[in-house]
């Protein structure tokens, strides 16, 4: 049995499945009372806190009272990202949803920037706590356990990936090395020294970057004794192929996250690997709405729709009703894990698809057609809209090719990319190809810039 096995079979036996069984095994009914009871309790908290609260409850002529249950959500305005973003340009340190008094915020933090400019968070010592216990439902159901030892290798530069995520990994019990980015080759080096298996906390792009460096340094990634990877702050891991290629560069099984940095929700995979947990059951409240209509959709085996987060608890900065943007597929049927909540997959940001002669495009698929197409190309690309829409034009691709391509094939794989993306996404692309190495960095990869 190899280690990679090892390690697999270790993860499916583990007898204390939860972080939180109470929580996690609650039943649809406990499910809807737990929500109900604390969705009341915090809008009598933002009515009473917060001025543009207020007056989003009085634009809809309604009062804290009138929410028993998820569905009376329906009766409030939604929330935008933009909204925080551009009060806080206008002076505000926190923004319009700032709902605690200064002295009780103990941190601030931004969000990645996803969507545009970051957002400053903060954060009360309760708020810290419930993303700590959301985070370590997420990380137990991947199998981190107080017995490993975990390079974060996240940015701490305001980014909550890295101390707020940090804290999760120490409020599980796992040893934690807080590393941060900005000197890869160090960190390979520091893995070398350490004569025991270990984990790393990073993106999934980060990941192939790292094996890559290892190989030009003359280090083989699969003797790091990397041997579990936890993954999140890029969408990807459900790409075939994408995961495969992390795992055997490095020898290592790979767990998937999703987490969002303003609301401090976070999901995860069990050992079965079949989509992501819903992890903020009694802290976040999710409705599934369809983006184009904003008409709420029933939680349905095989749904597809965009997340819009409550929160539950939140005392510094709240949202109700704020908008992901991200779109998801919903999966209901129970899981042998014996977890309760849905679970879901992220297929793409509803504000990244972009359209080319009347075709939805998501950088998602294009990862998918390119990823198809190892060894040749290694899966890292970034897509360039030049001019704005109507994209009457074919998009540029830039794509990382595999290190042992010679240059005078690069012709003919430019054809067969662009004769791929063009069977399977049904548009048409200008493909450049790069040296490997060129795209991949130590932060989230950015796979759509619109340079107009």
């Amino acid at each position: 049995m190899s280690q990679k096995t090892r390690v697999w079979s270790k993860c499916i036996s583990m007898s204390d499945s939860y972080w939180n069984e109470e929580i996690e095994t609650m039943s649809a009914k406990a499910v809807e009372r737990l929500e109900s009871e604390r969705l009341q309790t915090q809008m009598e908290y933002v009515y009473a806190k917060s001025a543009y609260f207020r007056a989003q409850f009085d634009k809809a002529n309604v009062k804290p009272e009138s929410f028993k249950h998820r569905n009376d959500l329906e009766e409030l305005p939604f929330m935008e990202k933009y909204e925080i973003a551009n009060s806080q340009l206008e002076g505000h340190l926190l923004g319009i949803n700032q709902c605690a008094s200064q002295e009780d915020i103990i941190r601030i933090h931004a969000t990645g920037g996803t969507t545009g400019r970051p957002m400053r968070v903060g954060w009360t010592r309760r708020d810290i706590a419930d993303y700590c216990e959301v985070g370590s439902r997420a990380l137990w159901a991947n199998g981190c356990r107080p017995t490993d030892v975990v390079f974060e290798c996240m940015n701490y530069n305001l980014y909550a990936g890295g101390v707020s995520d940090h804290l999760c990994f120490e409020t599980l019990g796992a040893t934690t090395i807080p590393f941060g980015v900005g000197n890869s080759l160090r960190l390979l080096e520091m893995m070398n020294e350490i004569q025991q298996d270990i984990s790393i906390w990073a993106t999934p792009s980060y990941a192939i970057r790292l094996a890559t460096l290892a190989r030009e340094n003359g280090i083989e990634p699969q003797n790091i004794g990397v041997r579990k990877g936890f993954f999140s702050g890029e969408p990807g891991m459900q790409v075939p192929g994408y995961r495969e290629k992390i795992e055997d560069s490095l020898g290592l099984v790979s767990f998937d996250m999703y987490g969002t940095g303003e609301l401090g929700m976070h999901s995860g995979e069990c050992a079965h690997r079949n989509n992501l947990h819903y992890g903020g059951t009694g802290v976040v409240l999710t409705e599934l709405i369809d983006p184009e209509t904003t008409k709420p959709i029933p939680f349905e085996e095989g749904v597809i729709g965009e997340f819009v987060y409550t929160s539950l608890r939140r005392e510094a900065c709240p949202h109700l009703r704020m908008r992901s943007r991200d779109l998801m597929q919903v999966f209901v049927e129970p899981c042998p894990c014996g977890r309760t909540d849905f679970r879901f997959k992220t297929l793409g940001r509803s504000d990244d698809m972009f359209i080319v002669k009347g075709v939805n495009v998501f950088p998602l698929g294009v990862q998918a057609t390119l990823t198809s197409m190892r060894p040749k190309l290694n899966g890292e690309f970034q897509i360039i809209l030049d001019r704005p829409p109507p994209i009457d034009y074919a998009p540029r691709i830039i794509a990382e090719v595999a290190r042992d391509v010679p240059k005078e094939q690069y012709d003919v794989l430019i054809s067969e990319t662009m004769a791929a993306i063009a069977n399977d996404l049904n548009f048409s692309t200008a493909v450049e190809l790069v040296e490997e190495g060129s795209i991949s960095t130590e932060k989230k990869s950015q796979r759509l810039i619109r340079d107009y």
